[in-house]
């Protein structure tokens, strides 16, 4: 589908013209649903360089409010501006349960009408895709359609659990190699990739960065007065959904350990119910009243973006217990709030506290692990100021920098293959 025509009308400003495909992105009716996609993507599309729009295909499901997990689906406009990104969203059907083994294709024939026609008004030379399944995998076919590069960005379960999966591990093997250029958030997951079949050659590692405008250290006095949290009491947050792998339920159960040293020590959970994973706040409510720790520990629910600066600010420090992560985001916003961190060694951790100074990683996901760690950042004396200065250097900028060094080898080496 190349023409002439399209090669001058993508560099008529200058700017070479990209499609993003990312399923995972923010709306007005989820807005903070993929936001790290998003932060990236308006990154990219700040440079002079390129030209980008957003496709974000959703499953179709009929506006049926007994649904609660699915209805907001239905609720989605078709087509929006998003933080000055041009975002359409096309239907596509799936089917619940078993149409996951098959997301990828459900997905490349839904969308394929609406590809056409963008690709009519914006004659994409490249396409970005957010997570190698389902989206990758469709990227890797429309940029065969199309004969355009294709760079992917492998984020999570797209490498940490659906490889192993049936016929899933197969279309994601499939599109790792006919990608062009791929973009793993960790070593963990390059290493991953390079193991499905991947060409070294084609990897780069660039994790997730922050907004560090957003993100602001305040006082933490202050922030604990908007906040309405006590001014003299060692707080530890977590922040993030209510899912399993969070891990909330073990820092809830390390509580009465931390407290033999800090007995005035209290947890702080932000976050709310993810749609499309299971509701673990019962699991989480049942290990407070297991452990007696009702007065100690305090959940908040989602709080508004423009708030949770405020809630980094005011504690002392921050624990993400996951089981699995790629470049997780809160650790970032933390970290520029001048948080220490205790985290697990999973995803872009390992990488992120091999930096002094920053906190500390646990050797294992445990309850006893996590109190030992807890209570050792406790016990130190940490330089917020150096923490907030350190984030500085890895803002979304400086992300889009390596990213379009990326997009320019694809399309060169894409360029020099059609010869």
């Amino acid at each position: 589908m190349d023409s002439p025509a399209r090669d001058l009308t993508a560099r008529r400003d200058g700017r070479r013209k990209v499609l993003v495909l990312a399923s995972t992105f923010p709306s007005s009716v989820q807005p903070i649903h993929g936001v790290f996609v998003k932060e990236r993507v308006k990154a990219v599309a700040a440079r002079d360089e390129f030209d980008l729009r957003v496709m974000s295909p959703i499953p179709y499901f009929p506006p049926l409010k007994f649904f609660p997990r699915w209805y907001p689906l239905s609720q989605v406009p078709r087509q929006e501006v998003i933080d000055g990104l041009a975002v359409s969203r096309p239907r596509y059907a799936l089917i619940p349960k078993i149409g996951g083994y098959w997301h990828s294709e459900l997905m490349y024939w839904g969308i394929r009408n609406a590809v056409k026609r963008l690709y009519a008004e914006f004659p994409f030379e490249l396409i970005d895709a957010h997570f190698v399944y389902a989206d990758g995998v469709v990227a890797a076919m429309l940029g065969r359609d199309y004969n355009v590069p294709v760079v992917m960005t492998a984020r999570g379960e797209d490498m940490a659990r659906f490889p192993q999966l049936p016929v899933i591990g197969q279309s994601i093997r499939w599109g790792l190699q006919h990608a062009t250029r791929l973009i793993a958030v960790s070593e963990e997951f390059a290493g991953k990739m390079r193991d499905l079949g991947a060409a070294s050659d084609k990897v780069s590692v660039i994790s997730n960065g922050v907004d560090t405008t957003k993100f602001q250290m305040i006082p933490q006095d202050e922030a604990r007065r908007a906040v309405g949290l006590p001014v003299n009491r060692p707080i530890i947050l977590v922040v993030g959904y209510l899912l399993e792998n969070k891990g909330f339920h073990l820092a809830v159960r390390a509580l009465p350990a931390i407290r033999q040293r800090f007995p005035d020590a209290m947890l702080v959970i932000v976050g709310g119910v993810a749609r499309w994973g299971l509701d673990y706040t019962k699991e989480i409510e049942a290990a407070i009243q297991e452990t007696g720790m009702e007065e100690s520990v305090r959940m908040v629910g989602p709080r508004p973006p423009e708030e949770v600066h405020l809630w980094y600010s005011s504690a002392d420090v921050f624990a993400m217990l996951s089981q699995r992560e790629g470049s997780p985001n809160a650790p970032m916003e933390a970290l520029a709030c001048g948080l220490p961190i205790v985290a697990t060694p999973v995803g872009s951790i390992p990488q992120l506290l091999s930096k002094p100074g920053l906190g500390v990683m646990l050797s294992e996901r445990s309850v006893a692990e996590a109190a030992r760690g807890l209570t050792a950042a406790l016990e130190m004396t940490w330089d917020r100021p150096a923490i907030r200065e350190w984030a500085k250097g890895k803002s979304w900028t400086s992300v889009a920098e390596q990213v379009a060094i990326v997009f320019q080898q694809a399309l060169a080496s894409h360029a020099a293959a059609r010869k």
